[in-house]
């Protein structure tokens, strides 16, 4: 079943311009190689704004609200939601599902954010993967513009949650992504986090290989124990067969004359050989039997082992699949922020070169400039106050425990 991607961003008032400009193609992009152009007929808005002006409609949000306290300049004022799957699933479904799947996508975010916030639910046809850039104003229940009281984590983490559950129950095969472990700070991997993950692959890969090789020479040590016990069952069986025709041969001797003072030394020499050939059999045989049992042992110890081995390995492949699936999505999900914040540096850089906004912008980086020389220099006097403070304090410290000198009487002369 494929994956939802549903991913957050915050937009403050001067990247509202290039946002738009993105979504609906105003001018072509050299930074996304992605986007086909003769195909961005295709795309469509699904909300019907009164405005197709987003700074416009945003605005005029705003003044509905009729705050007390003017916005800061650095405020949020546009929150983005990126809604996709991966490709696959829409060549399943075809344009006619394609569109009702990102239609009922954008019924359920209308109500999550409020229909009078909603600024735009561009849906893009004419990239790699479809998607839709679905905007709003981040007005809270009480009238507030607080993109933070609207996307908390717990908030976030449910709407991540619920919104596959409800494209579920209107007929989609999607599910929700990977879910972060509790205490991960991070919603998105970064570079040093997916190199980590990916030597953590490299790790699963040759821990299975070492299982597996440790299991092949398992087997070849088994299978030569095999042949060693085959050979002593053999021998053995050689030895029971001699035994039994000598003990045929024995029962049809005659039995031993009756010892006299004339004939005890052929006696005791016959009976002699009988027993040391005897005893030299049933040793044989004891030797033969406690080496066949002891390699049976081993084999089973083996076996035990190698059917270990095999648990074991069944464990990392299933593991390795596993973090190697979770490795692709996060792979697919880093490429597009990239290709994402590629295309909006490229946009910010565009609108920073119009003309009436260049003479703003340089007024902004000197502004910016200023304001980091007056925090260094800041800086530096607390720490020079600091540094005196520090001397007068060990300078006072010094002159306290210096001995008072008390100054002597000289004694009168005596005459």
């Amino acid at each position: 079943m494929s994956t939802l991607v549903l991913h957050m961003s915050k937009f403050k008032k001067d990247a509202v311009r290039g946002i738009q400009s993105h979504n609906r193609r105003e001018r072509e992009s050299h930074s996304n190689p992605d986007i086909d152009y003769s195909r961005s007929v295709g795309n469509y808005d699904l909300h019907e704004s009164a405005s197709d002006n987003y700074a416009q409609a945003i605005q005029n949000r705003i003044d509905d609200l009729l705050m007390v306290k003017a916005v800061r300049k650095d405020a949020v004022h546009m929150c983005g939601l990126i809604v996709s799957s991966d490709k696959s699933f829409f060549t399943r479904m075809g344009k006619e599902e394609t569109r009702r799947f990102f239609a009922e996508a954008a019924a359920y975010l209308t109500d999550f954010v409020g229909k009078e916030n909603v600024i735009s639910a561009m849906v893009h046809m004419d990239e790699k993967t479809p998607h839709m850039h679905f905007l709003h104003v981040p007005v809270t229940q009480d009238g507030r513009l607080s993109a933070n009281s609207i996307y908390s984590r717990a908030s976030l983490k449910k709407l991540q949650t619920e919104l596959p559950s409800y494209l579920q129950s209107r007929g989609f095969e999607i599910q929700r992504g990977v879910e972060q472990k509790p205490g991960s700070a991070k919603k998105h991997l970064d570079t040093r986090e997916f190199k980590q993950q990916q030597e953590s692959l490299a790790g699963l890969r040759r821990e299975s290989d070492a299982v597996a090789r440790e299991a092949l020479q398992l087997i070849g040590e088994m299978i030569e124990r095999r042949k060693q016990e085959e050979v002593l069952q053999e021998r053995l069986q050689s030895m029971e067969q001699q035994a039994r025709e000598a003990e045929a041969i024995l029962s049809d001797m005659p039995e031993l004359p009756q010892a006299s003072l004339l004939n005890y030394k052929f006696v005791l020499k016959q009976a002699q050989t009988i027993m040391t050939q005897q005893q030299k059999s049933l040793a044989e045989k004891t030797m033969i039997a406690a080496a066949r049992d002891k390699l049976q042992a081993e084999n089973k110890t083996l076996e035990k082992r190698l059917q270990e081995l095999s648990r074991q390995y069944s464990l990392l492949k299933a593991q390795y699949a596993q973090e190697q699936e979770v490795n692709a999505h996060n792979m697919r999900s880093l490429m597009q922020q990239g290709r994402d914040f590629q295309d909006e540096l490229e946009e910010y850089r565009e609108f920073t070169l119009q003309p009436e906004i260049m003479p703003l912008h340089a007024a902004f980086l000197q502004e910016k400039e200023e304001q980091r020389q007056r925090e260094e220099e800041e800086q530096q006097e607390s720490e020079r106050q600091e540094e005196e403070a520090r001397q007068q304090s060990e300078y006072d410290q010094h002159i306290r425990q210096e001995p008072e000198v008390v100054p002597q009487r000289r004694r009168p002369r005596m005459r």
